[in-house]
C-alpha cells in the first residue's frame, strides 16, 4: 500500500510539472505573449484590386489608382471583461502601402480570448504634430525615409491617408482628371472598430492571422457620395469638409475577414 501511495505521489508531482510548463493561459498565471497578424489587401467592390487597374466607381467614372497609403495606429483587442488591450510601444504606428506586395501589420498581444478589435486610422493627436520625421531612425514608419512622403511640408503633422490616381468622364476611356486626396490633421483622425462574431484567440506558439481588406471603391461613397470629377483634390486645409467626408468614407471601407 505504501509503494502504491509513493507511485501516486510521484505521478502527481510529474503532472504538476507538466502543467506548470504548459504555455496555455488556462494553466498558468504567467502573462505570455502571442502575435496578431493582419494581412492587408485592397479590393474594389469586394474583388481584389491592384494599383494600376482601371475600375468603375459608383457613378460610372473610370478610375485608376497609382498610390494608396494609410497610417494604422494603436491596434487593440478587447477581452471578455471589456478591457481594451494594446502593447507598450510608445509610437505604435504602421504605414500600410498598397504598392508593396502582401502588406501586413504584426503586433504582440497577451495570450487569451478577445471579442473585438479596433485601430486608429491616422495618428492620434498625442503623436501627430508632437513629433517630426527627424526624431526617428530610418526603419521607423514615422521617419524621413519610412514615412515615404506622408508628412506635410507646409503644416506640422503627418498625412493620414493618400488616395491618388486618375479618373475620366462617365463612358469615357480617357483618364484625364488627376485625383489627389490627402487627408490629415487631428480632426481627421478616426477609430475603426470591429465586433467579432466568433471570439479571437491569441496563442503563444503560432501567430493568429486575419485578413484586413480596404475597399477602395467604397471610399468614394460609404457614408457620403463623392464625385471624383467635381471634387478631385483635397489637401485637408482649414475648413476642408471634403477631407472629413473622405475620412468618414475611408473609415467605413475596412473589412475584417477571419
Amino acid at each position: 500500500m505504501k509503494k502504491t501511495n509513493n507511485i501516486m505521489v510521484g505521478l502527481a508531482a510529474v503532472t504538476v510539472l507538466l502543467v506548470a510548463g504548459c504555455s496555455f493561459p488556462y494553466f498558468t498565471n504567467q502573462i505570455n505573449t502571442g502575435t496578431l497578424r493582419l494581412d492587408v489587401e485592397a479590393t474594389w467592390e469586394g474583388e481584389p484590386y491592384a494599383l494600376g487597374d482601371v475600375a468603375v466607381d459608383y457613378a460610372g467614372h473610370p478610375v485608376q489608382l497609382h498610390n494608396l497609403q494609410a497610417y494604422i495606429s494603436r491596434v487593440e483587442l478587447r477581452d471578455p471583461s471589456g478591457e481594451w488591450i494594446g502593447n507598450d510601444r510608445e509610437y505604435e504606428v504602421n504605414l500600410v502601402d498598397f504598392s508593396v506586395e502582401a502588406p501586413r501589420i504584426v503586433e504582440p498581444f497577451p495570450t487569451g480570448q478577445y471579442n473585438a478589435i479596433r485601430f486608429g486610422l491616422g495618428l492620434p493627436p498625442d503623436i501627430n504634430g508632437q513629433v517630426s520625421p527627424s526624431d526617428f531612425p530610418n526603419d521607423n514608419p514615422l521617419s524621413v525615409e519610412g514615412s515615404a512622403g506622408m508628412f506635410w511640408t507646409w503644416l506640422t503633422g503627418y498625412i493620414f491617408f493618400k488616395y491618388e490616381g486618375r479618373a475620366g468622364a462617365v463612358g469615357s476611356e480617357l483618364l484625364s482628371e488627376p485625383i489627389a486626396y490627402h487627408c490629415g490633421t487631428d480632426s481627421s483622425y478616426r477609430v475603426v472598430t470591429f465586433e467579432l462574431e466568433n471570439d479571437l484567440w491569441i496563442w503563444e506558439q503560432q501567430p493568429t492571422a486575419m485578413q484586413l481588406q480596404f475597399d477602395a471603391a467604397q471610399a468614394l461613397y460609404a457614408t457620403e457620395p463623392i464625385n471624383v470629377i467635381d471634387y478631385p483634390i483635397t489637401h485637408n486645409g482649414p475648413g476642408d469638409t471634403l477631407a472629413f467626408a473622405l475620412m468618414d468614407n475611408i473609415a467605413a471601407s475596412w473589412h475584417l475577414v477571419k
